[in-house]
């Protein structure tokens, strides 16, 4: 198979409400991960979301007035260090941008925090290994399991102040505050012209800082699986360059917060997304991507804000 983008650190993952989670999933591996498990690259990733829908639980209702952006660009290498193992190193620079916060009033509706502000700068470094567990050839499929186990080191600031000189909240703060361990599993299957791949990466969190807080997110478990599919050329080696359509679902589910020991009532849930891209390889050295993430789904503990949708994207080169 030619050779295409490896895993991507990302997520990065943002934070506290599922709809935020994948900031720090670190699940942001590329439309088709596993059809390079070996060699060496850089790869480049933007990523923008938006919330500005307000739920509780699978419901939404009015929104007073709240919302929040964040712009990611992750700068990750990937290096084989055996035949059967890939060591892979996230860095991501991030800007958040809050303009009011939401939670449950004590009537069971819509409380409005008007505080605005955000940072910018370095979030939490990660580390993942990802080790090939088991690959099948025959003269017209491909089939690829591997597991991947790593860390996500407290390297974000989280003493970020808003417009009025207060601590922001633990979600606009640039990393988590907290060394957190990531497991999971990434697998592919390609015939011909169409691949289908699936990934799953959790998170088990500890408790950190956030401000003048003990802060501890909820443990995370994000997953994907993707359709993918060779527009053009119709046969291998026929061009030097290779378009790909895809499709894929994509979920994020996030356990409740602890404050200081307490639960936090309005964090943790699950949302799902549909998510649609477009790749092109260029002499099997240049891998560039686009993916859309819309969110169709969600179910919010309690208050939160929802994402809308999630923009990314990537040029990676093999070396």
């Amino acid at each position: 198979m030619r050779r295409a983008p490896a895993l991507v650190l990302a997520l990065p993952f943002l934070a506290v409400p599922a709809a935020e989670a994948c900031e720090f999933c670190l699940l942001s591996q590329g439309i088709s991960p596993l059809e390079s498990v070996r060699g060496a690259g850089l790869r480049v990733n933007e990523r923008y979301s938006l919330l500005d829908g307000v739920y509780q639980g699978t419901r939404e209702v009015s929104n007073p007035g709240a919302s929040e952006a964040f712009w990611t660009t992750d700068i990750a290498a990937f290096y084989s260090v055996m035949p059967k193992l890939t060591v892979l190193l996230n860095l991501p620079m991030r800007v958040t941008l809050g303009d009011g916060d939401v939670g449950t009033d004590a009537f069971g509706g819509v409380d409005f925090d008007t505080a605005r502000g955000g940072d910018r700068g370095l979030g939490d470094i990660a580390l993942l290994g990802r080790y090939s567990l088991f690959t099948f050839h025959t003269l017209t499929t491909t089939t690829t399991f591997a597991a991947q186990v790593g860390v996500k080191l407290p390297t974000g600031d989280t003493q970020g102040h808003d417009d009025d000189g207060n601590f922001l909240d633990a979600h606009t703060q640039l990393g988590t505050g907290s060394t957190d361990a990531l497991l999971g599993f990434t697998a592919s299957h390609a015939c011909k012209r169409f691949s289908v791949s699936t990934n799953l990466l959790a998170a088990l969190t500890t408790e950190g800082e956030s401000g003048v807080d003990d802060h501890q997110f909820g443990d995370s478990i994000n997953y994907d699986v993707t359709a993918k599919y060779r527009v053009s050329p119709p046969e291998l080696g026929a061009s030097p360059v290779q378009w790909f359509v895809s499709f894929g679902v994509n979920g994020e589910w996030r356990d409740r917060e602890h404050e200081n020991g307490v639960v936090v009532a309005d964090s943790g849930g699950h949302v799902v997304y549909l998510t649609p891209g477009l790749q092109a390889i260029v002499n099997g050295k240049w891998i560039f991507e686009a993916t859309f993430q819309s969110a169709v789904h969600h179910d919010l503990d309690g208050t939160q804000l929802g994402e809308a949708y999630k923009i990314a994207g990537s040029i990676t080169y093999l070396f």
